[in-house]
């Protein structure tokens, strides 16, 4: 596995390092300490990596040149890990299509499973960044900081495909004929889903689903309550 550590901070780089080196085998590291999006995108070009941990603040990578660069290399998986951010900036990054991003400060276990799901395409979230963003703050509290639980949230590609029919207005009839499972698989999978979301009612879901790219946008949604 071919793996970008991009992060000016030194301890960062080191944590990053070793929970690799514990976790997976076979890991070929290039470690990046200049800021910049042309020098990044010259590293990801001559070094063709799986997987690059991006501290875009103290690299410098606006929202912008993150979204050029997921453009440019696709197959690339971009999971973002920086430190608390105002809303609005965090936002930025959440609306060009991320599926990866977690704190500084989330443990050993966490980015493992992270990288983990990245491998396999799937999204993965601190839950601490879908609570502030999901709150009426534009700014995280100290009593999110001290009190959210921080294990992660990750999206699987079976309950990204249940979301997006959702948002279409299917009923869980409608939707376990097309996904080929029971009824009862997927109301299962809309429990699970309206849980790791903290979506009090399916409009909140598709809200969410929307702000955090995890449909795709049609042009009408029903928010179907019932099955």
């Amino acid at each position: 596995m071919k793996v970008i550590i991009s992060d000016t901070h030194f301890l960062s780089r080191t944590g990053l390092e070793f929970i690799l080196n514990k976790h997976f085998n076979e890991v070929e590291l290039l470690i990046s300490t200049i800021e910049g999006y042309k020098v990044l995108s010259q590293q990801i070009k001559h070094f063709d990596p799986e997987i690059v941990l991006l501290d875009y603040i103290s690299t410098n990578i606006s929202s912008e040149e993150l979204l050029k660069l997921m453009l440019r290399y696709p197959q690339v998986r971009f999971i973002l890990i920086t430190e608390w951010l105002p809303k609005v900036e965090l936002m930025k990054y959440f609306q060009i299509g991320i599926k990866w991003h977690l704190l500084k400060e989330c443990d050993e276990i966490e980015i493992k499973e992270c990288i983990e799901y990245a491998l396999n395409n799937q999204s993965f979230f601190c839950n601490k960044l879908i609570q502030f963003i999901h709150s009426q703050n534009s700014e995280v509290s100290k009593e999110m900081r001290t009190n959210a639980d921080c294990n992660g949230i990750l999206i699987t590609n079976r309950e990204r495909e249940i979301i997006q029919l959702i948002a279409e207005g299917k009923s869980n009839k409608e939707i376990a004929e097309v996904l080929n499972i029971s009824v009862h698989t997927v109301l299962t999978h809309r429990k699970n889903i309206m849980k790791k979301t903290h979506a009090n009612n399916t409009a909140g879901l598709v809200l969410f689903a929307l702000k955090n790219n995890i449909i795709i946008p049609t042009n009408h949604f029903l928010f179907a309550e019932n099955g």
